[in-house]
């Protein structure tokens, strides 16, 4: 099994950002207000008074304000997959598995349209408050272990900044991705990107 991260990965760019801009287009009043919100609570964040769940939260929480939000996501979903990246469209299977800190609301159906059934994602419910921990990091590892018990089926991970260490780590192999370059991984890596 192949475990891929998908923002600035497989995705040309960064998918919170771009369904921020697409609904600035489309629903100006309630995503601007959203990210008002939610620069107040990044305040309280860099004072360790709240987690960043709860910036991310707010952040996004204009989706869950737009009627029928599922078909606004499928409409952004279909209107980006021209950002899936060209060696990822060559090399994918239905067994590769997509582990995002993206929410699963999205990267699922990205996921649909490329074929592949095995995504883990930061799920949120019907009021956009994330269920248990956002998807980063080690507890990528923790759902990932969820999903494959043994670890040591995993062949080749990929990922683009030092957040994914605990995935590459776990790898018999592993690539860090940047732009369309695979570089391959070692400990130590210097990654340019920390997010």
């Amino acid at each position: 099994m192949n475990v891929y991260d998908f923002d600035d990965t497989i995705y040309d760019g960064d998918t919170n950002k771009d369904i921020i801009k697409y609904a600035l287009k489309k629903y100006p009043k309630i995503t601007i207000k959203a990210l008002m919100r939610a620069k107040k609570v990044n305040k309280e964040y860099k004072k360790n008074l709240v987690l960043f769940e709860r910036v991310k939260e707010e952040m996004l929480s204009f989706i869950f304000q737009i009627p029928n939000y599922p078909k606004f996501i499928n409409d952004f979903v279909k209107d980006h997959m021209h950002k899936i990246k060209p060696w990822y469209l060559r090399n994918k299977s239905e067994h590769d598995i997509i582990l995002s800190a993206s929410y699963y609301l999205w990267i699922s159906v990205f996921a649909r349209e490329l074929g592949v059934k095995n995504v883990i994602a930061t799920k949120t419910d019907s009021n956009g408050k994330i269920i248990g921990s956002n998807c980063k990091n080690t507890e990528k590892v923790r759902r990932l272990q969820e999903l494959v018990p043994d670890l040591n089926n995993i062949n080749i991970a990929y990922g683009d900044s030092s957040n994914d260490i605990p995935v590459l780590d776990i790898a018999k192999s592993a690539f860090v991705v940047e732009g369309n370059k695979l570089i391959p991984y070692h400990k130590g890596y210097k990654f340019k990107s920390n997010r």
